[in-house]
Formats: structure tokens, sequence, C-alpha cells
């Protein structure tokens, strides 16, 4: 799926980038910081925003979202965001926590309807907080590409169901890969099934599907009018084409669902995405809505395990540099490259999308938080 050598040139301008701070004094500065960015990584697309405080300080688009067509990549853009999309797990099933629904330290075979347990500790709980932390001892090693469907459609298999039959024994989908050797709670291993496991709960405590749950608590009072999961809900000559290479790997089919959808499959823009983003560095509020209690933003913003390179809250990460220390996500995905991290002392933040993959800049991650911090 990947082309290798491309790959392999990416993944070394990546490696060999420096944390360095550039002093950005205007837009004008920023915007060739951003040129340059979007140029050395080859992009079809780029878009990317700062704010400060509950304010948006620069928002700006170039390239295409659409290259054969034409068709400009702008703030209004939707995209596919891949694993920023896990930041709405956790806000949702944070809610419930708040009105008590949900422990975060409680076994989750309460909270769904069907057992989860590491057949190698079958005595050993797995808990909420576990999912949330990347902790779970969850695989993703027996999720194979033909999970992957190509098209535009939404994947046909429902996510509770899928997730059933991934865990349990005797499951359509169920391997001895499914779970690690590791003992629940000790280590720490990325696990997109094991995120998309706690938006089942979600559902499952809810009562209401996830997809409609998210559009009540988050998406409409947040005023996220271009957020969507499924494609059935949104127009697709608005959505970025996800470019795998230069050339594109699967033209005639460049997009794709796949049946965990909450761990990456969220579609929105970045000025969307911005309002839960700032409604984060506000306390929890945005737009007259209290998304969440200022205490709850607090413990999903706390580091809750340490590994050797990662700081790990509550699904958000903590990165510092020489000037500044934020907690987001990024993502990526077949020609989907995404971040989302603010500073919350410095009341600051930012967002890049585009439409290839491997195309993380962190001289513009510095650029954009230098500029919102003046």
């Amino acid at each position: 799926m990947k082309n290798n050598a491309l790959f392999l040139f990416l993944l070394l301008i990546f490696s060999c980038q420096k944390e360095e701070v550039v002093d950005v004094k205007s837009k004008n500065n920023l915007k060739k910081v951003a040129e340059s960015t979007y140029k050395l990584f080859q992009m079809p697309g780029l878009c990317y925003l700062a704010v400060k405080n509950d304010s948006i300080v620069i928002s700006e688009g170039l390239g295409y979202a659409n290259m054969s067509e034409k068709i400009p990549f702008t703030p209004q853009t939707r995209m596919i965001i891949a694993s920023i999309s896990k930041t709405i797990i956790v806000t949702t099933l944070m809610q419930l926590v708040e009105n008590g629904s949900i422990n975060l330290d409680t076994d989750i075979n309460q909270y769904l309807p069907f057992s989860v347990r590491n057949p190698n500790y079958p005595d050993v709980v797995i808990t909420v907080r576990m999912l949330l932390t990347h902790t779970s001892s969850i695989s993703d090693a027996g999720y194979v590409s033909e999970y992957y469907l190509y098209g535009y459609d939404d994947y046909p298999v429902l996510l509770m169901n899928f997730q059933k039959n991934y865990l349990t024994k005797n499951g359509t989908y169920y391997t001895n890969a499914n779970f690690y050797s590791n003992r629940p709670g000790t280590n720490y291993k990325y696990s997109n099934v094991g995120a998309a496991l706690a938006a089942c709960i979600v559902e499952h405590v809810s009562g209401i599907d996830f997809n409609e749950y998210c559009k009540e608590h988050v998406f409409q009072p947040l005023g996220m009018n271009k957020t969507t999961w499924l494609f059935n809900e949104t127009p697709k000559d608005e959505i970025a084409i996800p470019y795998s290479d230069l050339n594109n790997l699967n033209p005639s089919k460049p997009f794709y669902s796949y049946p965990t959808y909450p761990d990456g499959h969220l579609i929105t823009t970045t000025e969307d995405l911005s309002k839960l983003m700032r409604a984060y560095l506000m306390t929890g509020s945005f737009n007259n809505y209290q998304l969440l209690q200022p205490s709850t933003v607090d413990t999903i913003l706390s580091i809750q395990h340490l590994s050797k390179d990662v700081k790990q809250g509550l699904i958000f990460e903590f990165k510092e540099n020489v000037s500044f220390s934020v907690w987001g996500h990024n993502g990526g995905d077949p020609g989907v490259s995404t971040e989302m991290y603010f500073d919350r002392e410095k009341h600051i933040g930012y967002i890049m999308f585009t439409n290839r993959s491997y195309a993380y800049s962190q001289t513009l991650r510095n650029a954009l938080l230098q500029f919102a911090n003046q």
C-alpha cells in the first residue's frame, strides 16, 4: 500500500528536522514557513490554523484538496483526520464519568454487552482508564489491511459487532494476536482497537449510537457543523482526497472506511476542530456550552502513564520543547497527516492538516505556536 522509497525519503526528512523555534513576526513570515513546508514535503494540499484563547489568529490553506480537478484546500475543506479522532472518544466518555455513569477504574465488562479478557491473564480486569492510556494489552496486530474498505462507502459491519468478534474467543475476527502477552495495566502499547472499545462503552452506557451521541453532545452544541463520522452524512466534493503517495496508489477509490471508525475516521475541517481545541483551552467551555467541567479537563490533561518515549494523559499526549509544553494528538493514515496541539499555560494552540502521508513539520508547528504567542 505504501511507496517504500518515498516513505523512507519523507521519514528521513521528518527525523532530521530540528526542534527549532522560528521567529515569526508577521503573517507573511508565517506564510513563508508554511509555503516552504508545503514544497519540502511535496504536499498536494495543506491547511493550518493557530488560536490564542478562544480566537483564531490565523487560518490559511495551500494547494489542492483535489489535484485533478484543481479544487483548493481551504479552512472549510473537510478531511478524514485519523487518530486525532480519539480526542472525541475521551471527551464523550468523560461526560459520562461526570454524570456518574462510568468510573475510570472499573472493569470495562460492567459497561459492555460482552466480556473482554486478555486470555494470557483471564483473572486480571481491564479498566476504562487502561483503554484511554493505551495500557489495556489489547493489540492491533490482528487488525489486517482487509478491514480497510476502499471507496466512498461506510463500513457495513457495526462498531459493536466488530469489537465483539475481534475480542472474544470464537469471534469471526479473533486471533491470538489480538492481545499482547503483557499484563493489562503495565505496558504502554498504542491500541486503535482499545480506543475504539471505549467508544463502545459510550454507546452501550448512554443507550445511543456513538455517532448520534457525538452529534447531540459535542458537534452541534460546539457549532461543529461540518464535522461527521460517516460518508453518507458528508458531501463528497467537500472532502480532501487522501493521496497515499505522489501518484496516489488507489486513484479510482482514494477514500476508505473501517469498522473501528471512532479511532480515526472523523471527517472535519481545521476551523471546526479548533472549536474542540478551544474548549479544552478555555477550561472546557466554548460557544456558551460547557463541554466538560474544568476539573475533568485537568484529569484528561494530566500524565497518567510514562513510557520511554511518551507522556500519556487520557488519550491526549504531552510534549515539550525549549519554548512550549503542549497537549494534543496527531494522526496518520494513507494520504493523511494531521496535528492538533495546545499550550495550556500560554493559551495557544495549532492545527495542521495535509492530504498526504508522513508529512509532519516540527518547523511549522513551532512557527504557528510562536505566532500565536505574540
